[in-house]
């Protein structure tokens, strides 16, 4: 089965119903589907062959979808490039993954000029929205080409997905993934939900990472999908109420914004069935906030680039039980338990040995999800898939109930004295604060210690505190030694492309000059 296949399936529920909507337009599922086979055609007549890569590059539209529906229809390998990354990143995401075609949207031209003239795999590209300089539009790419039936032999576990990891240091890696990964991603989400009618997808964060898969999982149900081009707050808000929209995916940043906003106080949430936290840890008090908000839908999940999303799912029922009851708070802290399109989720120890409940170790995973290797990178390969399963590069634990508990990324530990001190449990407790909206915790020279807890903070819209107040706030929870040393207090932190704080860029600052590596 493939990931087309899905579509077909959500197609002939209802041929007339809208599978798009908003920045874009309307798009019926007859229509996108009549548009796919088209643009599959059309780059099969170019000498587009199964496995070869492509990528799609612009803001979320209707025209986005459909060029990677229509890549991933043709048997391509979708590359995952980011509009929010800066040109230079993508310029060496698409050539060192040999990307073969590049659609594009016309607000990305000035990036676009520079990718084609640095970027020598690119042999088509393909503006989405109007005729550009540099190659024909989406429609008259397509024209003369017709929408029968496609039926085209591909590999299963060939390449159908490239996907460019956050860098720690240096450059991005680039994961190698079958084409089960967005098929098996697909049906895990497909598992999770419980829909009695079509949902309808707010399309807020990139298309081109974990909200895109979230979007593709729509299609098989006859959802519709609607974009959103921009981030903007206001009208995020007026289109849940507008379009009736039942599934929304959020990083946690962004929901911490939602919530402070005032229009949520007037915003009719009475449509949503999920409201789906991923890409970062959120905090516990965030989540009962968002019960009370946007009503019993808060959910979690947790995925990686490497392995797929999602990995584990926290239901709205399983959060709701969380908050209601003090004996089962705990599990607030969770990402929740293992999907249905995996194999299995465990924690290993430096040795190899599978751990028992309640014992923290790394977070390795075995299914049809995981990649086969990152490209042109043997030994961070080997590194990945010791012991016979994929190493996460996080550290976590499961209870008895079988619940994840993801308490950092191991790169991230402070070592401060001799004691491993993980950053997250120390966010988690100034989450609490409620003057904090956002922090990062991180380890800083020390002369005494090698390195000491430091904590940047992002305070709430009017909100004050001063270093003293937060470090005695986590000080009474956590002790001293895991309690805050120092308090920065920034007007931002750097994130990702997708939302997530980027602890590197921080870290950068206080480790300048040093001979430690900086991850």
């Amino acid at each position: 089965m493939h990931i087309i296949d899905l579509f077909e399936r959500g197609a002939r529920l209802d041929p007339n119903a809208l599978m798009l909507s908003g920045a874009g337009g309307d798009v019926s599922y007859k229509d996108g589907r009549s548009l796919t086979i088209r643009i599959a055609r059309a780059l099969i007549a170019k000498g587009f062959k199964p496995e070869t890569p492509f990528a799609v590059f612009g803001p979320n539209t209707g025209p986005a979808m459909l060029a990677m529906l229509g890549g991933l229809r043709a048997a391509g390998a979708w590359c995952n490039v980011n509009l929010r990354n800066g040109v230079e990143a993508n310029i060496d995401v698409l050539g060192r993954g040999v990307c073969k075609v590049l659609f594009f949207h016309s607000s990305t031209a000035d990036m676009v000029r520079e990718i084609l003239a640095r970027v020598k795999t690119i042999e088509l590209a393909v503006c989405l929205d109007a005729p550009s300089e540099f190659g024909p539009s989406l429609m008259q790419f397509v024209e003369g080409h017709g929408d029968a039936p496609l039926d085209i032999v591909y590999d299963p576990r060939g390449n159908g997905f490239q996907g460019s990891t956050g860098g720690t240091t240096g450059l991005p890696k680039i994961t190698r993934s079958p084409s089960d990964f967005l098929t098996f991603n697909t049906l895990g989400w497909m598992a999770a939900w419980n829909f009695d009618t079509p949902p309808v997808n707010l399309a807020v964060a990139p298309i081109t990472h974990a909200a895109g898969m979230i979007a593709l999982a729509q299609f098989p149900l006859g959802g519709m999908v609607v974009m959103m081009d921009k981030v903007d707050l206001g009208e995020l808000l007026a289109n849940i109420a507008k379009y009736k929209v039942t599934t929304l995916f959020l990083p946690p940043t962004i929901i911490y914004m939602l919530l402070a906003h005032p229009d949520a106080k007037t915003t009719d949430f009475s449509s949503l069935r999920y409201v789906i936290s991923a890409a970062a840890p959120i905090a516990p008090q965030k989540i009962v906030e968002g019960l009370k908000v946007f009503g019993p839908v808060m959910a979690q999940s947790f995925g990686q680039t490497e392995a797929g999303f999602p990995l584990t799912w926290m239901s709205p029922a399983e959060t709701i039980a969380a908050a209601s009851d003090p004996k089962l708070q705990h599990r607030l802290l969770s990402c929740g338990r293992p999907t249905m399109n995996l194999e299995a989720i465990d924690f290993m120890d430096e040795q190899g040995n599978l751990l028992p409940i309640g014992e923290k170790g790394e977070m390795v995973v075995r299914g049809p999800t995981v990649m086969q290797g990152y490209l042109n990178d043997e030994k961070a390969s080997a590194e990945a898939r010791k012991f016979g399963w994929h190493h996460s590069g996080d550290v976590g634990y499961r209870d008895a109930d079988g619940y994840i508990y993801i308490v950092d990324r191991i790169r991230d530990m402070v070592v401060s004295g001799g004691f491993n001190i993980f950053p997250f449990e120390i966010e988690q407790v100034l989450m609490k604060h409620p003057a904090v909206q956002d922090c990062a915790v991180i380890g800083v020279p020390d002369e005494k210690w090698g390195e000491a807890v430091k904590a940047v903070v992002l305070l709430a819209p009017s909100a004050k505190a001063s270093e003293d107040e937060l470090i005695a706030f986590a000080k009474a929870e956590l002790g001293g030694m895991r309690a805050p040393k120092s308090v920065e207090f920034w007007a931002d932190l750097p994130r990702s492309a997708v939302g997530k704080v980027l602890k590197r860029e921080i870290r950068a600052k206080f480790w300048s000059g040093r001979d430690r590596a900086v991850s």
